[in-house]
């Protein structure tokens, strides 16, 4: 069995999300270790396979982060560099299109290598972490290689013949039991949910040269920068979410002050999406971001079921709302009846003399 962690490695820390995905990898790996040890003493069957964790660090940082994956877990490394940009007679090829192909040439080459050396497994799975570029992709890898797709899983297993996935559904309202079967399979992990652990172990290396990506069909028209800031919700431990209860300049100086007091960065719910007051890269909900932040903060948000879907699995919510039936404070934390305009003054007033202390 192969346990492999796809990691994105554009950068020159590895995301919080990735390490997520290790971690999970590894815990999986250990989990299949024991079914195995189990069926063995039992008597029974087993397919004698040991599982093994690797890391396919696709990317022009990925030498850099060898060391790392293997602190978490990862006895293989699997590297290739594939550069941001790329062009191809002239055209700018897409980083999704050269992404799949890059998936697509180590799946082929790792495995006739496991063939030749008489280590070849009967089942892999492929671990992503829920990033934008892991949405662009998912599927086209998954049409690549003939294999099922999971996407924002929350928890999986395998059971030695298939994959056994809970991912949420119905705007979190209902917990999905996919099961899926063959030799491949793809899931992605929502952000937020795994506690990154440290695994050291020692590590092989293999490397890859990136395939050349056909650029027919590629046609690039223009880049548009993101408005302001660009925010890695995903990423963020404290999130301040900002609904229809902050309605002008005022209240979103207040906001951004709270923001900067506590180290969060700012999210928004879809009233302000349609306000224009915020960048729609900030959207939090079911058409947004899914985040799982340790504190989310809700000021002014009633609690939607659109909004919840993306914010419900954050570990500590705080919700202030002058709405006492605001459906927000059903799965708050922390709940403060009041007005928004007299209690941020109040409260940024409190933690700046905090600060001074």
């Amino acid at each position: 069995m192969r346990v492999c962690a796809v990691i994105p490695c554009f950068q020159q820390e590895l995301r919080s999300s990735a390490l997520e995905v290790l971690t999970k990898s590894y815990s999986l790996a250990m989990s299949l270790g024991e079914q195995s040890s189990g069926a063995q003493s039992s008597g029974e069957q087993s397919s004698g396979e040991k599982a093994q964790v690797e890391a396919w660090l696709i990317g022009p940082e990925a030498e850099t982060h060898q060391a790392k994956a293997a602190q978490y877990g990862a006895s293989i490394l699997r590297l290739m560099n594939l550069e941001v940009d790329a062009d191809q007679g002239g055209v700018k090829v897409s980083l999704g299109r050269r992404w799949v192909d890059a998936i697509d040439e180590i799946m082929t080459q790792s495995t006739s290598e496991l063939n030749s050396e008489g280590d070849a497994s009967d089942s892999t799975l492929l671990l992503f972490d829920n990033t934008e570029l892991t949405k662009d992709i998912l599927g086209a890898c998954g049409a690549r290689l003939g294999a099922p797709v999971i996407a924002d899983v929350v928890d999986l297993s395998w059971d030695g013949k298939q994959c056994i996935a809970q991912r949420p559904t119905y705007a979190s309202k209902v917990m999905s039991k996919v099961i899926t079967s063959g030799s491949v399979c793809l899931c992605s992990i929502r952000a937020g949910l795994f506690e990154p652990e440290e695994h050291p172990v020692d590590a092989t290396t293999h490397h890859y040269s990136a395939p050349t990506t056909d650029a027919l069909g590629q046609v690039l028209q223009a880049l548009v920068a993101p408005e302001g800031d660009t925010v890695d919700l995903t990423e963020a431990p404290i999130i301040v979410g900002v609904g229809r209860g902050i309605s002008d300049e005022t209240g979103k100086e207040l906001v951004a002050k709270l923001a900067e007091l506590i180290q969060g960065e700012i999210a928004i719910s879809r009233a302000h999406f349609e306000s224009g007051m915020y960048s729609h890269t900030l959207l939090v909900g079911q058409s947004g971001k899914v985040v799982a932040p340790r504190l989310y903060l809700a000021l002014g948000i009633s609690g939607s079921i659109q909004h919840v879907a993306g914010m419900s699995e954050s570990h500590t919510i705080i919700a202030i709302n002058k709405d006492p039936d605001a459906p927000i404070f059903e799965i708050a934390d922390v709940g403060i009846v009041g007005d928004l305009y007299q209690i941020l003054p109040a409260l940024n007033q409190a933690l700046e003399s905090k600060k001074d202390e």
